[in-house]
């Protein structure tokens, strides 16, 4: 009777293993097999999109790279992300700080406040930022994309940074005011680098959600300025080539390239603050 209830209990627990590890296998199939599929078309020779190519070439890469209007619209994207995801960073930052520095009877509505902006469509949100820059407060064009890109990229950053002061110890601040050290000071000493994870984590988001923005960007685009979204957009609409492809799998080299170099250089879990 015993080896019975043994020999059912090892066929549950052989069942169980078996299970999780498909689940896993389904979840990874799920996330990277659409990646796999676009890096293969990119490969293709074929003049449209054919699952399996009935032939492989670099042809799609070369007219990526040739093409101005997508390689314009690439460096607009890295621009528009690298002047957004810092002023994310530092306006996220200090509400987060205030917020958790100066708890009120109202912090809650405030801090739905602050993340409405990623609460509301996409698309309502661009639609009233054309109408609000319309009336002369901002001429069209990168300067309006990177305020629009700021106003729906901050509260990533605001959530990160707020997480992370969750886990703060407040004696430590405690301990500074009775060394005499100045708020600045211990802001800078001593807050700073122990919420280095939020910052990163929130700066991440930014830069990810503002190169991949699409749906406040298209209201928001001029003549001499669109990003690589828009730009792709655009191509497809005319287009049923895989040269969408062949970017899409250079921004994955891309992706893939930054996190081994920062690993090379500083070392993940530096860079993201799980070690000193």
């Amino acid at each position: 009777m015993r080896s019975h209830r043994n020999r059912v209990h090892r066929a549950r627990r052989v069942v169980s293993f078996g299970a999780v590890w498909a689940l896993r296998a389904a979840a990874f199939a799920l996330l990277f097999l659409p990646i796999v599929l676009v890096i293969l078309l990119s490969f293709s020779a074929d003049a449209y999109t054919t699952l399996p190519p009935n032939s492989y070439s670099l042809r799609w890469y070369a007219n990526a790279v040739s093409r101005n209007d997508l390689v314009e619209s690439f460096l607009t994207s890295v621009q528009v992300a690298l002047l957004a995801t810092p002023l994310s960073v530092v306006i996220g930052t200090l509400a987060a700080y205030g917020l958790w520095k100066y708890p009120g009877s109202g912090a809650r509505a405030l801090e739905s406040l602050l993340m409405a902006p990623i609460l509301l469509p996409l698309v309502v949100t661009g639609l009233a930022l054309l109408v609000f820059f319309n009336r002369g407060v901002l001429p069209g064009g990168l300067w309006s994309i990177v305020l629009a890109h700021v106003i729906v990229t901050f509260p990533y950053s605001f959530r990160s940074v707020l997480a992370v002061l969750g886990r703060y110890d407040r004696q430590l601040d405690e301990v500074a005011a009775s060394l005499r050290v100045r708020p600045a000071a211990a802001f800078r000493h001593v807050t700073l680098p122990l919420i280095r994870p939020g910052l990163f984590a929130g700066a991440l988001f930014a830069f990810v959600m503002s190169f991949d923005d699409f749906a406040t960007t298209i209201f928001l685009i001029s003549p001499g300025t669109k990003t690589l979204p828009i730009a792709i957009y655009q191509y497809m609409e005319f287009n049923l080539d895989p040269t969408v492809s062949a970017v899409s799998a250079m921004l994955v080299l891309l992706s893939v390239v930054g996190v081994l170099v920062v690993d090379k250089v500083v070392g993940m879990d530096r860079f993201v603050g799980l070690r000193a």
